[in-house]
């Protein structure tokens, strides 16, 4: 059974309001980089406990692994305009009621901690209706610059606002910081109901009652997984996703292996991390440019390549510049991997599924990070706190798994129409429709 409620296309905005929705996005996406730095120091500020303030740092990941899933099968059923306005407002009570408790410093770190899973679950909502948004929105052939210019603005932001919550915490106090982490969201609001219109807009899909929805939900996670298992690349493409993030996570022990193994100091770690960054909004750019002119499943297999590679060479390199370059290449190869994975998603599955599959993805890859973690640095305890080896699997192994994603399922993938790049390419012969109960199939 497909969700008619969805299946309708809301009408696209004008330039002009797009521009404006995609301005208010940038602006959200400060206030969840601010969110990053200004809870654990909430936190910190409250209980003067380190081991709270790490505890502060995980409702993000924690929250999309307990709501992941059935937010992707209900931003199916409903508009996904609707989700975003909500979840702004959401978002926006959280870090008010925050910032008013901390000025009137009635705040403790369990009010903390519940307030920061709430905002995390929201967050999750939101990114998952801002995919399919994006999918309604924009022309199959922008597809790739749009989400390269929300992936930039998305780095950017994990820059700029840890820097803007020191300034803010130094010159008025953290509850200031909460404020404009709470405007923020009220800014992204008012642009999505000022891009995206009213609810009767005509052509817009309306929302289907919440109830209908919740009830729905068990019925829609089986059939977002069935789409998935028949979407050859796609299912490939999410293995390769959550692969790349099993091995990526040894770039926690980066720090270590600096400061400890190498001995380079703290400014010369801080460098290399920063050059993850700068490499992270490279990416975004590498992916607009390249994104236009060669197959997507190419690219995506290139990128992960060049991050295992670059994983392994942090095994091997010794001194500051080989290690900033590496980092560097390391954060664009990730990030240019990540735009266009999620266009090749917006772009093959059926849009009444992108919600669930987006969100399945999504888990996946989180699930394996702290599984890589773990592992990473157990085995760094194995080889007596040396992580170079760690860092040489991880890259040996990146490499392995992408060259099987590549003969398995990118090799032989989707071609570019002709005249559009990578716009609106038909699926493989491998991605077959996926079969429903009444005998009917849904085609991208």
């Amino acid at each position: 059974m497909t969700n008619a409620l969805t299946a309708a296309v809301p009408a696209r905005p004008s330039p002009l309001r797009f521009r404006v929705f995609l301005g208010g996005q940038s602006v959200s996406l400060i206030g969840d980089g601010l969110a990053i730095l200004a809870i654990p120091l909430l936190v910190l500020e409250v209980s003067g406990s380190p081991y709270a303030a790490v505890l502060a740092a995980i409702p993000r990941t924690v929250g999309y692994l307990l709501v992941g899933l059935p937010a992707g099968a209900l931003v199916d059923w409903l508009n996904p305009r609707d989700v975003m306005l909500t979840m702004d407002v959401v978002r926006f009570a959280v870090f008010l009621s925050l910032a008013v408790l901390a000025a009137t410093s009635h705040l403790s770190v369990p009010v903390i901690l519940a307030l920061a899973f709430v905002a995390a679950g929201a967050g999750v909502f939101f990114e998952t209706a801002l995919t399919v948004a994006v999918r309604d929105l924009v022309e199959p052939e922008h597809l790739v610059r749009t989400n390269s210019l929300l992936e930039a603005a998305n780095q950017g932001a994990q820059i700029v606002g840890p820097g803007l919550v020191g300034l803010l915490s130094a010159l008025w106090g953290l509850q200031v910081a909460l404020l404009v982490n709470a405007c923020t969201f009220a800014v992204s609001f008012a642009t999505v109901l000022h891009a995206l219109g009213g609810r009767d807009r005509a052509g817009r899909a309306p929302s289907a009652p919440l109830r209908q929805a919740l009830r729905e939900v068990r019925g829609d996670l089986v059939r977002g997984f069935r789409c998935l298992r028949s979407l050859r690349v796609v299912l490939v493409v999410t293995c390769l996703q959550a692969s790349a993030n099993l091995f990526l996570a040894v770039g926690y022990l980066l720090v270590f292996y600096l400061r400890d193994t190498l001995h380079l100091g703290a400014s010369a770690a801080s460098a290399v991390v920063a050059a993850g960054g700068v490499g992270g909004v490279l990416g975004t750019a590498v992916a607009l440019r390249l994104g236009r002119r060669m197959r997507h499943e190419t690219l995506i297999a290139l990128s992960a390549a060049c991050l295992g590679t670059t994983l392994a060479g942090l095994g091997v390199a010794t001194s500051l510049v080989p290690l900033l370059v590496l980092n560097l290449l390391l954060g664009g190869s990730t990030v240019t991997a990540v735009v266009l994975i999620r266009t090749l998603r917006q772009r093959l599955v059926p849009r009444e599924l992108l919600g669930r599959v987006t969100a399945t993805a999504r888990v996946a890859a989180l699930a394996a990070s702290p599984v890589g973690a773990l592992a990473g640095g157990a085995l760094t305890t194995l080889h007596h706190g040396d992580p170079r080896p760690v860092f040489l699997a991880a890259g040996a192994l990146s490499v392995l798994t992408t060259a099987l994603a590549w003969a398995f399922g990118l090799r032989g993938a989707s071609r570019p129409s002709s005249g559009t790049g990578q716009g609106a390419a038909a699926p493989a012969p491998s991605a077959a429709p996926v079969p429903e109960a009444g005998g009917t199939a849904e085609t991208p």
